[in-house]
């Protein structure tokens, strides 16, 4: 167990403000070409500073993946895992993802709120995959947010299509209900946060937090290289929307990632 965390936190440094994916997104076992399947890449950013902000910033991380054919995983997309089930048609299994911090210095908007540092949460995840185009998705995690008692749980489907042999071209759905803890950290106004930031106090409720739409462009260069592009919007919804330092309830992420393929 102590490799394990040693490791988790390894990836943690190396991505230190990105965060893992709300979902898990694996390779099905019979379509993994090697025991170990390895890329090592990099991905650029265009996102707001915080979640809920209308200011934005570039962003650069290292990318990387690794899965076994065992059922193991380690990524920055996927955090580090191991998937029980050798059906193609259906994952279930456990991980350690990241949540990424919330640094009070990044924005003038964020004065007296305080840092929310970077989280390793536990969690698991179950997934369906209807056919090679349509899949379903579920993950829960918790150990984010300031007390490290944030409870998240998602659900999401995807589409994906085929445009030729090098390309392909893919759809997603997600919403994200998380627990009053993690509510609290990421939106809520403490008393004496009120009284140095100016905003009022707020105590936000459990709840869905989001709904995020995106969409993605896979081309596979050739048998090593890969570049993937997409954007998503979020909508955020419920008590999280209201949160007096909300100044943008449909955020907007653009990336685009380049992988090389061992």
């Amino acid at each position: 167990m102590k490799k394990i965390l040693g490791i988790a936190l390894l990836a943690a440094a190396c991505t230190a403000q990105a965060q893992t994916s709300q979902l898990v997104q694996l390779v099905p076992y019979p379509y993994l070409p090697k025991d170990v399947n390895f890329s090592l890449g990099a991905v650029a950013l265009y996102i707001p500073k915080y979640t809920g902000s209308n200011e934005r910033r570039l962003a650069a991380y290292p990318m990387f993946d690794a899965q076994w054919k065992n059922g193991a995983f380690f990524s920055a997309v996927n955090g580090l895992g191991y998937n029980f089930s050798k059906n193609p048609s259906l994952q279930y299994g456990l991980r350690l993802s990241l949540e990424a911090a919330r640094d009070e210095s990044r924005s003038s908007k964020l004065r007296g709120l305080g840092d929310v540092n970077t989280a390793l949460e536990t969690g698991a995840f179950v997934n369906y995959n209807i056919d090679q185009n349509y899949s379903l998705a579920s993950s829960i995690r918790y150990g984010s947010g300031v007390d490290h008692k944030g409870l998240q749980v998602s659900f999401g489907g995807r589409a994906t299509t085929a445009l030729n042999p090098q390309n392909r071209l893919s759809a997603s759905l997600t919403a994200n209900w998380a627990n009053t803890a993690y509510m609290q950290s990421y939106f809520g106004v403490t008393p004496s946060q009120s009284a140095i930031s100016g905003y009022a106090q707020y105590t936000p409720s459990s709840g869905i937090s989001d709904i995020k739409l995106g969409a993605t462009w896979h081309w596979n260069i050739d048998g090593n290289w890969s570049l993937v592009s997409g954007a998503s919007v979020s909508r955020l919804s419920g008590d999280a929307s209201k949160s007096p330092f909300i100044f943008q309830k449909t955020p907007v992420t653009i990336f685009s990632a380049a992988t090389y393929r061992f």
